[in-house]
């Protein structure tokens, strides 16, 4: 099979490809030999990762080690070496749960966030965030910019253990969900209505820190791909369209540019209801999105996001982690059939769940929808 160029200049047909060869491909817009797998934040390579400390876990993440292609989700540290130096962090137990406090001594006083860990389950509860009011936004304002070098040594200790089996990913948040993350999220959208221009000064200050991490992170080689986290704080019912111009495009473009500029791919990660979203996200020139969630997560089909939008970005997604978690084995086949035959066509497509399992023990139900999920994707996913 002989490869081929679009009027882009993308080779658009490989065969024989490693899967750093085939995620590249799909990523840059083009057919490899096969549709990726990828199964999002089960990283079969990193075994430090909650998923790999797991007994429970074991069996499947041998088999996605076996037959998937590995997108290494990693990050590098972002230090302000103020907000370093003037940090306090509490931890104590209550039951099962463990709970963590955090004070900030700023210029113009303390801000204070608790967090809540519950035994079993991997994620982490915001009880109380760092910003309750205005006087709040005024404190972190007046944090000094004493950003460091970051260090970004550990990728290539992982490019090194990943050859071919996959490639790295690195996430970085935007102003946008650093800044959300800052209040509850009712107080959050409130100001952002409200106040629009104070909440503009907090965006500001953050994308000044962001693009000072995100370029010395490059020049020191980090990639190949970038996933920008944070813009489905701006899609709806939680804001209207125009403020995903005002609070994502104006700063993601910049940044996603950047990467560009690097030779580097720029992923945008945005749940929900992005149908609105979508040309902005092409105006952004990101190189692909995901996770594509259909309804009714999402307002938009697969097979019309590939349609309307398949040549401008790569599509990455859309197995629902409620059908892996509760489908049976013919439902989850006849599932994965069906997403192959909304966005095989053409390449630029990276089959993914839409979230990943957070629950111990695994379940087998989704342990076998997952090896049915897989099994499929390999037997549908072939470019012929």
């Amino acid at each position: 099979m002989n490869d081929r160029q679009d009027s882009r200049g993308i080779i658009e047909r490989g065969c024989c490809m490693n899967s750093r060869e085939r995620l590249i491909k799909a990523l840059k817009g083009g057919i490899p030999d096969r549709v990726p797998i990828s199964t999002y934040e089960l990283v079969g390579w990193n075994s430090d990762s909650f998923e790999n400390q797991q007994e429970s876990y074991r069996p499947l993440m041998d088999y996605i080690r076996e037959k998937t292609d590995c997108i290494y989700m990693t990050g590098v540290s972002m230090v302000n070496r103020y907000v370093q130096e003037h940090t306090r962090v509490e931890k104590w137990r209550e039951g099962k749960s463990t709970y963590i406090r955090v004070t900030l001594t700023t210029p113009k006083g303390e801000l204070t966030k608790l967090d809540r860990i519950d035994c079993g389950i991997n994620t982490v509860w915001h009880v109380e965030h760092f910003v309750k009011d205005d006087y709040d936004i005024e404190k972190y304002l007046s944090i000094p910019d004493d950003l460091v070098p970051v260090d970004t040594s550990h990728l290539k200790s992982i490019e090194e253990a990943l050859g071919d089996k996959g490639i790295i990913s690195v996430d970085i948040a935007d102003p946008l969900c650093t800044a959300a993350e800052l209040f509850h999220f009712g107080d959050f959208t409130v100001k952002a209505y409200t106040d629009t221009n104070t909440f503009i000064k907090l965006l500001d200050k953050i994308a000044e820190e962001r693009m000072f991490f995100l370029n010395d992170m490059l020049k020191k080689g980090a990639g190949p791909l970038f996933r920008i986290v944070g813009p489905e704080y701006a899609t709806p019912p939680y804001l209207s369209t125009e403020y995903f111009h005002k609070f994502v495009c104006n700063y993601d473009k910049k940044m996603i540019q950047l990467i560009h500029d690097y030779g580097k791919l720029a992923r945008i990660h945005c749940h929900g209801r992005i149908k609105d979203a979508l040309p902005h996200i092409v105006e952004m020139e990101a190189d692909a999105l995901d996770p594509v969630e259909a309804p009714p997560s999402g307002d938009i089909e697969l097979k019309e996001v590939k349609r309307l939008y398949g040549s401008h970005f790569c599509i990455m997604g859309n197995i629902q982690l409620r059908d892996l978690e509760t489908a049976s084995e013919e439902e989850m086949r006849n599932i994965t059939i069906k997403c192959m035959e909304a966005a095989k066509e053409g390449g630029g497509f990276i089959i993914m769940p839409t979230a990943s399992p957070i629950n111990v023990p695994l379940s087998p139900v989704t342990e076998k929808n997952y090896r049915v999920f897989i099994d499929t994707a390999l037997e549908y996913g072939v470019y012929r």
